[in-house]
């Protein structure tokens, strides 16, 4: 004490070192500002009108939100942790912030456990409510296999072949837009608020006609409304073209995409629900509508149409989607949207249309599409693609841990397969697979083979509840920082329209 002077103790305010430590102080809350920008966050979204919402203590307070999922939706949620920006997944009930940053994920399937056993013996299951930030329910319908529906290594429906098509040239109807696609890159749906409908049939063949369509949209104060939209017919004539003026006050032109100016609008008076009249009136009733990744061009006219064909993910394997710039290059050797005056919609609706058709042409003969180097587009990969061949190339490494009869289904695709006979061998390789991998699968099956034709007591039920809790936590102990775990509850029998439950839990060091 006797070393201070005049009792004035250094970076106390007032004081010439005060300053220096309020700068440091200052400094280290901006590189606490700076960290919290490369963590990811988990939010839940309202039904209605998806507002987002910070999850705290593993419930979120709003009765809006998703209470029910299909399967699918857990895939999207799966596809975009792994594979972040390059992912074309959303899922509609949660939005995960800055899923580039995710630097490990793990998914834990308690198969056996239905949603109505987890409500019913929550105290079972103490630890996994305590560490979840999100949960949801989920679906399952009799046809459903998890394995596929999830990494989409087969068909987990069965799906009818489109009269006409075969293996080697399929026809235009093999190409739609599955209504599960639909919903996960928020495709405008029928039911939805402030969404018109054409006047569709029920069904098309590979005989009903082709209308490309495309947008140009400028920025306003509710979001991105349609400017001008075109219409071209199977032969390539334009049969449609209107400028549009938005509902809201502009506050971007988007020129340099658009092409649209503030003297291109000036004297327009069209709006978009005159627009919506005419082409509902112009289009047949079993009309497809081609475009390059045509939910936009749909979200900006408002309208609803199942019946829909995207050219942007139908040319390479693993289902990237590839900008309508680099497939026209590469495939019809023309050089589109090169201009500075903005895209012009006439041409990129005749360059869908004719990759397209070229498609329809050469069938299963035509190449895949491959990547030049120097191009400084990013490929995204789509929902409608295997899982596991996005990760391989995004240099993801993989490890499935489960039973002979689950890994049959990955022994051709890119992931280390580790067998196992029970859930004590899965959980050791699993424990060390986590360390090695970027992402892990394991399915814990002693549940689902206990209740096999069996009646097993209520200590015996809970015990075994207890014992998967348990070993959960000790996985989630062992991932590192920035890591994501999903927990997914799936019921031993489906065709019983049982629930089943998920929960999505971001490791400590995440918000």
């Amino acid at each position: 004490m006797g070393s201070y002077s005049e009792g004035i103790v250094p970076g106390v305010y007032g004081h010439e070192n005060g300053t220096g430590l309020n700068s440091k102080l200052k400094s280290h809350h901006q590189g606490d500002q700076v960290r919290r920008k490369d963590i990811p966050r988990i939010f839940l979204n309202c039904f209605k009108n998806h507002t987002q919402h910070v999850v705290q203590k593993g419930q979120c307070r709003c009765k809006k939100t998703y209470s029910r999922v299909p399967l699918e939706e857990i895939r999207n949620l799966l596809h975009l942790s792994l594979l972040g920006k390059q992912s074309q997944c959303k899922p509609r009930w949660c939005t995960l912030r800055r899923a580039q940053e995710i630097s490990k994920v793990l998914v834990v399937v308690m198969h056996g456990v239905s949603s109505s056993c987890y409500r019913s013996h929550k105290d079972c299951f103490v630890k996994l409510t305590e560490i979840s930030k999100v949960q949801t329910k989920v679906g399952f319908t009799s046809k459903q296999d998890l394995v596929a529906a999830l990494f989409k290594t087969g068909s987990s429906e069965t799906k009818k072949e489109p009269d006409g098509a075969n293996d080697n040239y399929p026809g235009r109807s093999s190409f739609l837009v599955s209504k599960t696609k639909m919903v996960s890159l928020n495709y405008p749906l029928r039911d939805d608020d402030n969404i018109v409908s054409t006047n569709h049939t029920d069904e098309v063949s590979d005989n009903s006609p082709l209308f490309a369509l495309d947008c140009e949209m400028c920025q306003t104060q509710e979001g991105l409304e349609l400017a001008k939209v075109c219409l071209v017919e199977e032969d390539g004539q334009l049969i449609y073209s209107r400028l549009v003026k938005p509902e809201n006050e502009i506050i971007n032109y988007l020129t340099e995409y658009s092409g649209m100016t503030a003297e291109t609008l000036q004297e327009v008076n069209t709006r978009l629900r005159d627009v919506q009249e005419e082409i509902i009136q112009l289009l047949p009733p079993d009309a497809i509508l081609v475009g390059q990744s045509i939910e936009n061009d749909l979200r900006a006219l408002k309208m609803f149409h199942p019946f829909c064909v995207d050219t942007s993910d139908m040319f390479t394997r693993s289902g990237h989607r590839v900008g309508l710039a680099n497939l026209t290059q590469f495939y019809l050797s023309r050089e589109i949207q090169s201009g500075d005056q903005g895209h012009d919609p006439t041409e990129d609706a005749r360059a869908a249309l004719d990759l397209f058709k070229l498609r329809l042409a050469e069938g299963t003969k035509l190449p895949n599409y491959k990547r030049r180097k120097g191009s400084q587009q990013p490929e995204r990969i789509s929902v409608d693609s295997s899982l596991l061949a996005g990760c391989e190339d995004q240099r993801k490494t993989c490890a499935i841990v489960d039973v002979r009869k689950v890994i049959r289904q990955f022994e051709a695709n890119a992931a280390d397969i580790l067998e196992c006979i029970n859930d004590s061998e899965s959980f050791k390789k699993a424990t060390s697979a986590i360390k090695r991998r970027d992402f892990t699968w394991l399915q814990f099956h002693s549940l689902h083979n206990l209740l096999q034709g069996n009646w097993i007591s209520e200590e015996t039920l809970q015990m075994t509840l207890r014992k998967l809790d348990e070993r959960l936590h000790q996985l989630y102990q062992c991932l590192p920082g920035k890591s994501l775990l999903i927990t997914l509850m799936a019921p031993s029998d489906t065709s019983s329209k049982q629930l089943g439950r998920c929960f999505v839990t971001l490791t400590k060091e995440s918000l």
